[in-house]
């Protein structure tokens, strides 16, 4: 591969993006931004989270923190069926140094391009969920979905912050 052709395939990978259902909406993510999909599997709880933070668990090894979607959009708990997914994404915290969070989905839809021509900025109304948990706007397949900005549902501070 020369290098015309390997700057070529990172602006294809750039433009990629895990599309997935949560309460009925499908969402996307940049697909760069996540490291496996993951069934659903057994969650232990951890005291005094906010009710989104669902507890960790062990993936390959690894203990995870879990945040349930839906809950942290505040529209409702994730019904876990056969269906039901964990995305682990890296976050980069503000030292830079990645870790790894799971986020309960409904089902994966699809890994699909979407191209730059058409995606846009957030509006400022007429969303379900809370803007700042939205980077953009992608016309996929005819409709706009909301590209989610995972630094903001996976803000560390947030997500550590003690529920009395």
């Amino acid at each position: 591969m020369n290098h015309e052709d390997a700057q070529e395939a990172e602006i294809d990978q750039d433009d990629q993006y895990l599309l997935f259902y949560v309460g009925g909406d499908i969402y996307a993510i940049r697909a760069l931004s996540t490291s496996e999909i993951v069934e659903y599997s057994t969650i232990t709880k951890v005291p005094l989270m906010p009710s989104f933070v669902k507890g960790v668990t062990n993936i390959r090894g690894n203990i995870v923190p879990v945040i349930d979607m839906l809950d942290r959009f505040n529209l409702g708990k994730t019904e876990v069926n056969n269906k039901t997914s964990i995305i682990v994404v890296n976050y980069k915290k503000n030292d830079e140094t990645t870790i790894q969070l799971g986020i309960i989905i409904d089902e994966v839809y699809e890994v699909d391009d979407i191209d730059n021509d058409l995606i846009q900025d957030t509006p400022g109304f007429g969303t379900k969920i809370d803007k700042k948990f939205i980077s953009r706007m992608g016309k996929y397949q005819g409709d706009y979905i909301a590209i989610l900005d995972t630094q903001a549902i996976l803000n560390i501070q947030e997500l550590s912050r003690v529920v009395k």
